[in-house]
């Protein structure tokens, strides 16, 4: 028997639709983007502060979990997964990447890591992974080497999707460990184009999903001392260096977890609830424009250094930051949104 009658049709609706996304989540993935965007910005001064390349892997916990968490317990089509995942991903990507390669054909020197060819730009469009003119693993617009991940990662889980629930976890974690086994055993440069142990950080952060979906995490009182030891150990590597590309998955990937784990179970257990309106509405709007300030921090870092000038670090680091961050949360009103609401439209899909 049907659990609604036909006048609750609005709430059996409800009922289907996601959960939303939690606001520690939501503040992780905007610092997450401003820790990558403080990164670069440092590479046109002096350097430093390698340890913020890894919101890269704090965004690959995040996407594990958000995916689990919005499809737990669900039945949900294997290509309407993925149709929302294309139409959240792709449209500003193209754009900016469309956008960057515009301004390397006519000015060369404005993204010296840009370059351009029609192959690669192809490639890079598809989310393919592959070796750009200098022999490196990154696309047009550099940020998107992780996309590429992502989409491997999204048509895994869409396999999942077509399975028994019982399976879908055992699934996604199976599938992603033999990718990163299929890259130890074979030359490279599979390792090196994506089949290796970070992606072991989107099964990390399913796992917390599930979790989180069975009621399991941990308390608030472990989630706090989950984000002290993750916290302490982001400060021990920064200041040490001590880190290498081969172990990143450990050095990086493990606090990662942490930051999300101790996040996600001090909001689970009610700690969010205290804090101010203001905060939690900063951090939606911004956790929401992540992605476009990662996909956009580049060009606007690029704009201040050929402008501003990079002599003054500290400076330079703050304006490109509110920079890269008013580009975001422009990027995300004013063309991602409304790109993905027609889309969505024409799909027959709501948003999810």
């Amino acid at each position: 028997m049907n659990q609604y009658r036909a006048s609750d049709g609005k709430a059996a609706r409800a009922s289907a639709s996601p959960p939303p996304v939690l606001v520690s989540v939501q503040a992780l993935r905007a610092l997450a983007a401003l820790a990558v965007a403080t990164y670069h910005a440092l590479q046109w001064a002096d350097g430093g502060f390698e340890v913020g390349r890894a919101g890269v892997d704090v965004f690959f916990v995040i996407s594990g979990f958000i995916m689990w968490h919005v499809t737990a317990g669900r039945d949900v089509d294997p290509g309407d997964f993925l149709w929302r995942r294309l139409t959240r991903v792709a449209p500003l990507y193209w754009l900016a990447t469309l956008g960057v390669l515009g301004v390397a054909l006519v000015w060369p020197a404005f993204l010296p890591e840009v370059r351009p060819g029609w192959t690669h730009l192809a490639l890079s469009l598809a989310f393919i992974p592959h070796l750009d003119p200098r022999g490196l693993p990154f696309p047009t617009l550099p940020p998107g080497w992780t996309l590429d991940y992502e989409a491997l990662f999204y048509l895994i889980f869409a396999g999942a999707l077509a399975c028994p629930r019982a399976w879908r976890g055992r699934i996604v974690a199976g599938a992603l460990a033999s990718v990163t086994a299929f890259g130890f055993l074979c030359a490279e440069p599979f390792y090196y184009l994506g089949a290796n142990p970070m992606l072991l950080q989107f099964a990390a952060g399913a796992g917390l999903g599930f979790l989180v979906e069975r009621r399991r995490q941990p308390g608030p009182l472990w989630g706090g001392v989950m984000l002290a030891a993750a916290l302490g150990v982001w400060i021990a590597e920064d200041v040490t260096h001590a880190f290498t590309e081969l172990w990143r998955p450990l050095l990086w990937g493990v606090p990662a977890l942490l930051t999300v784990a101790g996040a996600v179970c001090l909001e689970t257990g009610g700690v969010s609830l205290r804090l101010p309106a203001w905060v939690r509405r900063a951090s939606s709007a911004l956790g929401d424009a992540s992605y476009a300030i990662y996909l956009l921090h580049l060009p606007a870092t690029a704009i201040v250094a050929h402008t501003l000038g990079w002599t003054n670090p500290t400076l330079f680091v703050a304006v490109s930051l509110a920079a890269s961050t008013a580009a975001g949360l422009a990027g995300r009103a004013f063309i991602e949104k409304p790109l993905l609401r027609r889309l969505r439209s024409r799909g027959g899909g709501a948003p999810a």
